[in-house]
């Protein structure tokens, strides 16, 4: 019988199945591996806000990790929307007890695009500080790196900030979604110092509701297999580079892709 890798998603839920723990699983499912998940933030949204948001409690949450590392063997985590620094600190801690080495993903998660703020910028900047003993993969978008480092200082390239980023956390990060003109996106990764560019066709489209969610979910999948970041990272593109030319048309302003 074929083992199927195994990914757990650490995740919100959002009732519109366009991001979070409902687009990992379908984002699993169409790379071939079996998603397990663990939800820590349930949603009430729409096209055009979040209306309402209610944190599960810590206990369920531990309850929920337990159970699954009971029984199975995980061969690749990605963490999303948390909104609660204990939680991380308690996934950090579970992690790290248990000597659980496979990759780690973070996308950390701190707005919406409907225009929900998740963190304050301290905690924000913690999660980031919690997270990174793992050696974990963080995936924030450019101007979640921007954030990261603060408005005070000026930062003359993309470069310049990468490599703060990696002096400041010492582990890999694929910044992405910066578009450098009006034909091309590009994500950038750094790691051990070495700062690698990676550009793919700009797909202009409304439906781009979990993007996020979707590229680092399938970049925990092709860590998963064994490949490179650097090779994980270009795959992870053109997978959601074709889904995004291929989405659905719900007649909204802003919908999900997948």
């Amino acid at each position: 019988m074929h083992k199927k890798k195994i990914i757990l998603s650490i995740a919100g839920s959002d009732n519109t199945s366009g991001a979070g723990v409902q687009v990992d699983i379908k984002t699993c499912q169409l790379l071939g591996v079996f998603c397990l998940n663990v939800v820590t933030v349930i949603t009430s949204q729409s096209s055009k806000t979040i209306d309402d948001i209610e944190l599960v409690s810590l206990k369920l949450i531990k309850s929920q990790i337990s159970s699954i590392f009971k029984e199975y063997k995980i061969d690749a985590i990605k963490i999303g929307l948390l909104c609660n620094l204990k939680v991380a600190k308690f996934i950090k801690e579970f992690l790290t007890e248990k000597s659980i080495k496979c990759p780690v993903v973070v996308d950390p998660v701190y707005g919406s695009t409907t225009g929900k703020i998740f963190y304050k910028r301290e905690s924000y900047k913690k999660l980031f500080e919690i997270f990174s003993p793992l050696k974990p993969v963080f995936t924030p978008n450019f101007n979640e790196a921007k954030l990261l480092l603060g408005k005070k200082k000026k930062y003359s390239s993309v470069e310049n900030v990468l490599e703060t980023l990696y002096l400041n956390y010492n582990t890999p990060f694929v910044v992405t979604g910066i578009r450098e003109n009006r034909r091309e996106i590009c994500d950038y990764i750094i790691k051990e110092k070495e700062i690698i560019k990676l550009k793919s066709s700009y797909v202009d489209i409304k439906n781009t509701h979990g993007t996020g969610c979707v590229f680092s979910t399938s970049l925990s999948v092709y860590l998963a297999k064994g490949n490179s970041l650097k090779n994980s990272v270009n795959k992870s593109k053109k997978f959601l580079t074709n889904k995004l030319r291929s989405a659905p048309n719900f007649g909204l302003s802003y919908a999900p892709f997948l």
